[in-house]
């Protein structure tokens, strides 16, 4: 872990787009070996927060700052079809059945820290902050197949639910889903119809 003070702060959609120009640069430097997809470039990245995720309603941002600079975020939303989810889901949770098939999902939509802070557990504070005050049982996240951040996941205890292909031009992607604090105990009795 590290030593060097980390100040964390949530934004709601209005706020996050007043500061662009930092997101884009943690995200170019973290993203900079992906340059040569276009997908990956910090304007598409822009165009898919301002127009796609920020006017979904819930929308919000956990920034990182050391001594006033961001060096991380994370950010989310509810998401609009939860029951794909859960299908998949349930398959990994059993436990979850039957009475959260039909519960809310909340996306974790994107993730980066800077390169220069990486390693130092930053990414999993931040990690960790967006999803502390989320209501819903469970959270579902994509993430690039053959990205080595998948197994950064793993250990912070998503699992691998299936794959999918979100956009035509985006990449293959891993499915991730993680329980979250809304869930029912692992020992809670199942119901029955």
């Amino acid at each position: 872990m590290t030593t060097d003070p980390l100040e964390l702060t949530r934004y709601s959609a209005a706020e996050t787009l007043e500061f662009a120009e930092e997101l884009q640069v943690v995200y170019l430097a973290s993203h900079r070996d992906q340059q040569d997809n276009p997908w990956y470039a910090p304007e598409k990245f822009w165009i898919r927060l301002a127009e796609m995720y920020a006017p979904i309603p819930g929308f919000e941002l956990v920034a990182g700052r050391i001594d006033g600079r961001m060096i991380g975020y994370a950010f989310g939303t509810p998401y609009g079809r939860p029951r794909a989810v859960w299908h998949k889901a349930v398959r990994i949770y059993p436990e979850l059945l039957p009475a959260t098939t039909g519960a809310p999902v909340y996306i974790f939509r994107e993730f980066a820290v800077h390169p220069d802070q990486q390693g130092r557990g930053f990414a999993r504070i931040i990690h960790d902050a967006l999803l502390s005050q989320r209501p819903e049982p469970l959270a579902y996240l994509l993430v690039r197949v053959g990205n080595p951040a998948r197994a950064a996941y793993e250990s912070w205890g998503w699992r691998v639910i299936g794959q999918d292909q979100p956009f035509a031009e985006s990449p293959v992607m891993d499915e991730m889903a993680r329980r979250l604090a809304g869930a029912p105990p692992h020992d809670a009795p199942r119901q029955h119809g």
